[in-house]
């Protein structure tokens, strides 16, 4: 909203006639066309001049100096017109005046005003000193003139007085006072004041507003003023008549309106913390509140209103406002740093704006496979086109180069421990827990690991698992194991596991009774594999049935239970493929059980006593 600002009603003294200078007969303006601001009041005065009027101050002479200061009592209001000196060469004289008295302010320049300087010409008597001195002394009042040649060498005829301000002369209208001398300027800064001096001149004035002087303006009005209000330049006219003046006297003024029209201009909207720049614009000069200055950029945090203030050529001024909205910058997020593994595709999306776009060839929250460890750069803009950044860091980590071993050969019922490398944990298929002994199967492992940064990768390894399966029958008294390929044989006494020397071929005649087995080891893999024993007895040789044992289940995790169906098993021992006997009972019963699950996986026999007979059976621990 605009706001007109309007100073006081100006009280202006207008002297019509001769514009510039107070004169006789006229009626006279004091100042040229006005100009005044609008909503302003003007107080238009016509001040009109009688004829003019001559008061001898002093002719005396007798003494002189450079210049002289005097006072001047109005008795009725006159308006001093000009001087006459008495120069004692060729000079120039300059008039000062001030309100009030002359004593005590000699020594005092800046009390005084400047009215003019004029050159003159010695002529040996008085001079008209060719300066329009102008100046109005209201009745009752004093006001003191300082009139002095400005050349060094050069005085002004003064006379000697009897005391300062006593009269010296007057006539009905003013009263001219005795005062002082002194050198130029103002005592040449030496306080020295020759006093009492009387000047030596003429004053010419001429007394305003007399009475049967008529005033009338063109609006009518009769009085020496009227007050105006002018929306619009406007010429006023004043006429007058005056007792000793030949003809009426007119003259014509012209006030001037100024509407200035000011207006705010500049930015009116930005993003924190980004530069303001306000301007006014329909004046001369411009002020703005807020510490604002025009058109200075300066930093805007917070959404406001600014008042700038106009000011013309005339001193009029307007106003404007502007609002200027200080947007906050998005909270633009572009996430937490996080690591990613290699192969992996990441997702990058921006939050706390509208729109985003990122650096390295990023698109928002489109996936793509990072292949190093970049810090990418996300930049935010909201619905009012603020902008922020935020930055995330993607480490990139290489998987790790996981190995699940070679490929192996095994035999049947062999233990073995699968160890990965590369990682720090590792997870295997088909039951493999890291590190543990277990039977393998004849298959494919494969183990996954993962590293401290949480990457992982894969391997596999084959495992050939190698079973070699002994047998023997027996022919009368000799016991033959069969066909052995690229395996070694060893003949056992089943009583105690011990080898019977020299008895390596695949067939084996005993010389006496006993219950015997052949021990078969492959020669390429080395996988070792005893048979049941068979009991050879010269006075009637007997195998025993198979069927009068049962041995289940085999394989086994735990437990075994063994069965027999025509006779007591007397005594059960469990031996190991060296032959050593790991434990021992009597269950003295047809079925008894045997737990394994203490043991590591492996091949075991069990020798079977019943009814005075020996049996060794093969069984197989996972």
């Amino acid at each position: 909203m605009k706001k007109r600002l309007h100073t006081p009603i100006l009280a202006l003294t207008l002297l019509l006639g001769f514009k510039a200078y107070a004169q006789p007969c006229a009626v006279i303006l004091s100042s040229t066309d006005s100009l005044i601001c609008s909503g302003d009041g003007i107080t238009l005065n016509a001040l009109a001049n009688g004829p003019d009027v001559q008061l001898i101050a002093s002719n005396a002479s007798g003494n002189n100096h450079r210049g002289n200061m005097f006072d001047i009592v109005a008795t009725n209001a006159v308006t001093i017109l000009s001087f006459d000196a008495s120069p004692m060469g060729n000079t120039t004289i300059e008039i000062y005046y001030k309100v009030g008295t002359w004593n005590g302010f000699a020594n005092t320049p800046s009390a005084w005003t400047f009215i003019g300087s004029a050159p003159v010409t010695y002529t040996g008597g008085f001079v008209a000193v060719p300066v329009d001195v102008n100046i109005t002394i209201p009745a009752g009042q004093t006001y003191s003139f300082y009139v002095t040649s400005n050349n060094s060498v050069v005085s002004l005829n003064y006379s000697n007085g009897t005391n300062v301000g006593n009269v010296y002369s007057s006539d009905a209208n003013i009263t001219f006072l005795e005062g002082g001398g002194m050198e130029y300027p103002f005592t040449q800064n030496t306080g020295a004041v020759y006093q009492p001096r009387i000047w030596n001149g003429n004053i010419h004035y001429t007394l305003a507003n007399q009475p049967g002087t008529t005033i009338t303006w063109g609006t009518g009005e009769t009085t020496t003023s009227i007050p105006a209000a002018p929306t619009s330049t406007t010429t006023y006219t004043v006429s007058a008549t005056v007792a000793g003046c030949p003809s009426t006297l007119f003259d014509t003024l012209d006030v001037t309106v100024s509407i200035p029209v000011v207006t705010a201009n500049g930015t009116l909207e930005v993003c924190i913390p980004n530069d303001i720049l306000l301007y006014g614009e329909g004046a001369e000069s411009y002020t703005w509140d807020n510490s604002v200055t025009d058109s200075v950029a300066f930093e805007g945090i917070a959404t406001a209103t600014y008042v700038v203030t106009g000011t013309d050529s005339a001193g009029c001024t307007d106003t404007d406002t502007v609002t200027v909205t200080v947007n906050p910058l998005p909270n633009v997020n572009a996430g937490a740093d996080f690591s990613v593994c290699e192969g992996n595709d990441i997702t990058l999306a921006g939050q706390g704006a509208d729109t985003y776009i990122w650096n390295n060839g990023v698109t928002d929250n489109v996936p793509f496979e990072p292949t190093s460890t970049v810090t990418y750069i996300v930049t935010g803009t909201d619905t009012n086109g603020c902008v922020k950044n935020d930055t995330v860091t993607v480490t990139f980590n290489t998987n790790p180069i996981v190995s699940a071993g070679p490929d192996l050969d095994l035999c049947q019922g062999v233990p073995h421990i699968f160890l990965g490398s590369g990682a720090q944990t590792y997870s295997w298929n088909n039951g493999v827990i890291n590190g543990t002994p277990i039977a393998p199967l004849n298959t494919t492992y494969s183990v996954t690991g993962i590293d401290a940064n949480g990457c992982s990768a894969s391997d596999q390894m084959t495992v050939t698992v190698h079973n070699v399966m002994s047998s023997i029958f027996s022919s009368g008294g000799t016991l033959t194991a069969g066909t052995l390929v690229d395996m070694t044989a060893q003949w056992v006494n089943c009583s105690d596991m011990s080898i019977i020397p020299g008895e390596t071929d695949v067939v084996f005649n005993p010389e006496l009774n006993g219950s015997y087995a052949i021990i078969v080891q492959d020669n390429v893999y080395g996988c070792i594999d005893t048979s049941n024993c068979v009991s050879v007895d010269f006075t009637g040789i007997e195998e025993m049935a198979a069927s009068e044992l049962t041995v289940y289940p085999v394989p086994t995790n735990g437990k075994l239970t063994i069965a027999s169906t025509n006779a007591v098993i007397e005594r059960l021992e469990l031996i190991d493929l060296l032959g050593k006997v790991l434990e021992t009972t009597e269950p003295n019963a047809l079925q008894t059980e045997l737990d394994l699950s203490a043991y590591e996986s492996n091949t075991f026999f069990l020798r079977v006593y019943r009814s005075g007979q020996m049996a060794l059976l093969k069984v197989v621990k996972n």
